[in-house]
Order: structure tokens, then sequence, then C-alpha cells
């Protein structure tokens, strides 16, 4: 992992910045690429992968923020780190260089926020599709202190379906493939996420059974959360639905975090 900067403020950094990461929970090559906001950091939000590696079958995510309208992107920072693996963001039961959830919580978000020198700690919020969106509701439910919240479109495994053959890899067990059920999460930790409004849950691409599965069980739980249909897109990165889930998130961060420090000037 990087060492943080010494110098007060965060150093002259170029608009896109790739971060080689050295991580005992993942094989060799991962990295984070990061794009920066031309103003202060007011929020940093992951875009979780879908892909292992590199991979752009299904677009990427930081190309298509890229063409945003900029008043969605001020003040934000993005970062897409990669993974060795399909990125559930599980850990595996057995393998050492399998642990999804470890790398981002213990090696991606520190690395990101040491990059901000002495700056506060700015929300860290949670956004993808498929896979992503399952990631970021597990990551949410099990790390309500570290996340703020989570933005998400066409998640997977909401609805009453077989876990995906990936996802059943990556775990190693299913004790573990148990610990990620995202619906025993949302059930488990529902308490935790009663107390504001914390999830935008965005449809309909290819997933709407996920998508309704979805919406009736936050609103069975009394989780408060956004939950709208927005125009069908393509399963992959595309700004279609990226502009209303980023919408959202700013939103929904603008209800949950009141303090001045993190809102719009």
């Amino acid at each position: 992992m990087p060492s943080p900067p010494s110098a007060h403020e965060r150093p002259a950094l170029p608009a896109d910045t790739q971060v080689l990461l050295e991580s005992p929970f993942q094989g060799p090559g991962t990295q984070a690429t990061l794009i920066w906001p031309e103003q202060r950091v007011r929020r940093v939000v992951l875009a979780l992968s879908v892909e292992k590696g590199d991979g752009r079958k299904y677009g990427h995510s930081l190309t298509e923020i890229g063409r945003l309208p900029a008043h969605l992107r001020v003040g934000t920072l993005f970062a897409a780190p990669t993974f060795s693996e399909s990125p559930w963001l599980v850990n595996h039961a057995t393998r050492a260089d399998c642990q999804q959830e470890d790398h981002l919580v213990r090696v991606v978000v520190p690395t990101v926020l040491a990059m901000l020198g002495t700056q506060a700690r700015p929300p860290v919020h949670l956004l993808g599709f498929s896979k992503g969106g399952f990631a970021a509701l597990n990551l949410l439910t099990r790390h309500p202190g570290l996340f703020a919240v989570a933005s998400v479109w066409d998640a997977s495994l909401l609805s009453d379906r077989p876990p995906h053959p990936q996802l059943v890899e990556v775990t190693g067990s299913p004790a573990r493939l148990d610990d990620y059920d995202v619906r025993q999460n949302l059930r488990r930790h529902a308490r935790t996420l009663q107390g504001a409004r914390r999830i935008a849950l965005g449809g309909i691409g290819t997933l709407e059974a996920d998508w309704t599965a979805g919406r009736r069980l936050l609103e069975a739980l009394g989780i408060p959360h956004d939950a709208y249909r927005d125009a069908p897109a393509h399963h992959r990165w595309d700004t279609a639905w990226l502009a209303p889930a980023l919408q959202h998130l700013l939103a929904l961060e603008a209800g949950f975090l009141p303090e001045p420090s993190v809102r719009e000037e």
C-alpha cells in the first residue's frame, strides 16, 4: 500500500491517477484508477467493477462517468479498483489471495483516503450495477460506519433465484456464501439502516425481478430508501443510468450528512 503523502495538502496530481496496489488479499497487479475533481474533494465514490482485472466487456465506469454533466461530478473523487477474480466483493473461505472485501476495506479505501493528505476525511459512497450493485448493498450492511450511502442500478440476486456460479466459486463454502447473502444481510442489519435514507435502488435494465424484489424487501424491513424506475438502459456502464444514480447519491448524501463541510457551496 502506498505511504500517505507528507505534505499538508494533497500533492498536485494529474486528472487521472493510476495506483498499483500491493495487497496481501489479492493476486499481483491490482490497481485503482482515480479521477480527481478540479475542486476540493467533498466525497469519494467507489465505482465497483463487474469484471476481473481491467475488463471492458461491459464498458468502463470512469469512461462513462467522464461523459456526465459537470454538475454531477463537482467535488467528487471517483475511484475504480480492480480485483484478481470476478468481483463480488466477498472473502473466500480458504484462499488468502481472494479476500475481495478485505482488499477493498483494508487496502483500497485507506490508500485513496491517504492520497488526500491532511484534508478532513470526506464521506465514502458506493456505486455499482449488476454484481457491483449486489456488492454495494452487502458492503453497506456490513460496514455502515465506513460507507455512507449506496446508489445501485440493476442489482443482482435480490430475487429468489440460485446464486451465480461465479459467486459460489469466489466464496468457497456454503457457510461463506450465507455470510454474503444480500437479502439476509439486509434482514440481519435492518435496524442499523432504519434510521436514515442511505440506499437508492435504481432500475430497470435486465434484472427487473431483482429490482421489484429488492424494493419490496426494503419496504417490508422498514429501511428508508429511494426506489426509482428510470428509462431502460443496456446492462453495462452507461451514462443513461449513471446520471440518475449519481443524482440520487447526492440527494442521499445531503439528507444523511447534514454537516456543511460535505454540502455543495
